[in-house]
């Protein structure tokens, strides 16, 4: 797709953004604003914007972990250790507060760590259910969130208004809107803008502030949205699925392979701008039935959520041709999930192909290599004998 030339600097913006996650939060922190920074898309935002923090999503970084392995096992999730890393580098100077959502056992174990170890910092933790979709759990989320406000009103100084925290929500509401209408226009033709373009689009969204994001955002939709239709040739359509995808070198892998990803289930991807607000109720309510009625993580659990079935028809809904799932190395909610996923595409003809990855460690050789791969059996067709791309 030819672009003019405003929305390729756009693009070269987002791109820089997402090659330099902090320096945004860092620019505004220089600014005077506070930065609140938080790891799971469970964490309410629209509170901290409201308390006039700026929202940033710390992702870890690609490099080597020296500091953190002495508090974590090796064996814990790269990005866990990456971000606790960071921390005790003092790479995260910048943050006036680490908000934590309860997510899964390493994230619960890495608060007491944070805490004990990066004293300057307050640390405040919201306790998401892991059963979502019960009245119990809702009682107990919106009392949750009343915590949390009462922490950030105290924090502050003062209030934080009825009126305050519904502009908030109504603000991320818009973007989150925009959001699904660039993931629509993709689907209907992923030619439109790459995988990587659109995970560096994702990417940012997360570490910006959000009326930042949402102007540059504008420019590129009105472009994206009058691109004509273009021919996608023999490339196979993939739909990417996993929790954390915080590089998109590892999507440039699976496009130079000679692969279109149409579509994403990642945490660092659509699943993060699916839900918007209901409109009745007063904003503590609203925020907690949005939060809870999202579609879950493996890490939460919803009675009648099929997690193999929503993966199949996304996938499909993508007209993609195979899944590839980017699972971090030791994601435990995932590798329970993933077991029962892949069966259910196998059973319905859709391949599919494993690909663990860690956080702050550049694809391998050996990744790229099983991707092209997987990419050539695509292009085969599905007459062809296939191999077992699971990887275990």
């Amino acid at each position: 797709m030819k672009l003019s030339s405003d929305t390729c600097n756009v693009l070269e913006t987002l791109r820089s953004v997402s090659g330099n996650l902090y320096d945004p939060a860092r620019a505004a922190a220089q600014r005077g604003r506070k930065v609140a920074g938080y790891m799971c898309t469970y964490t309410p935002v629209e509170l901290l914007d409201a308390a006039g923090y700026v929202p940033v999503r710390i992702l870890g970084r690609m490099g080597s972990v020296s500091r953190a392995d002495s508090h974590l096992q090796v064996f814990a999730c790269s990005l866990a250790r990456s971000a606790l890393d960071m921390a005790l580098l003092g790479e995260l100077d910048f943050l006036s507060l680490m908000v934590f959502s309860h997510t899964c056992d390493t994230m619960q174990n890495l608060v007491d760590i944070w805490a004990a170890n990066i004293s300057d910092t307050p640390v405040f933790t919201i306790s998401t259910p892991v059963e979502v979709d019960t009245s119990h759990a809702h009682d107990f989320y919106r009392q949750e969130l009343a915590r949390m406000r009462r922490f950030l009103e105290a924090e502050r100084g003062r209030a934080i208004t009825d009126e305050e925290l519904t502009a908030s929500i109504r603000g991320y509401d818009e973007h989150r809107a925009m959001m699904r209408r660039l993931y629509a226009l993709r689907r209907a033709n992923p030619d439109r803008l790459s995988g990587r373009d659109m995970l560096s689009v994702v990417l940012s969204w997360f570490v910006m502030p959000r009326e930042e994001h949402a102007r540059i955002l504008e420019r590129l939709m009105e472009d994206v949205e009058s691109a004509e239709q273009t021919l996608i040739g023999d490339r196979p359509r993939v739909y990417v699925v996993g929790s954390v995808c915080s590089s998109p070198d590892y999507i440039t892998v699976i496009e130079d392979a000679g692969c279109l990803v149409a579509g994403d289930d990642l945490c660092t991807g659509s699943r993060a701008f699916l839900s918007e607000a209901p409109p009745d109720g007063d904003p503590l309510d609203r925020l907690g039935r949005m939060y809870l009625s999202r579609s879950p993580c493996p890490a939460k659990h919803c009675p009648g959520y099929d997690p193999g079935t929503y993966i199949l028809e996304q996938a499909r809904e993508s007209q993609a041709e195979g899944v590839i799932f980017l699972l971090t190395k030791f994601c435990d909610p995932w590798a329970f999930d993933y077991t029962y996923v892949r069966e259910r595409l196998s059973n319905a003809g859709m391949p599919s192909i494993l690909l663990e990855i860690e956080q702050h460690v550049p694809p391998s050789e050996q990744l790229r290599t099983r991707v092209s791969a997987f990419a050539e059996m695509l292009r085969a067709g599905p007459d062809t004998p296939r191999k077992d791309h699971s990887g275990r």
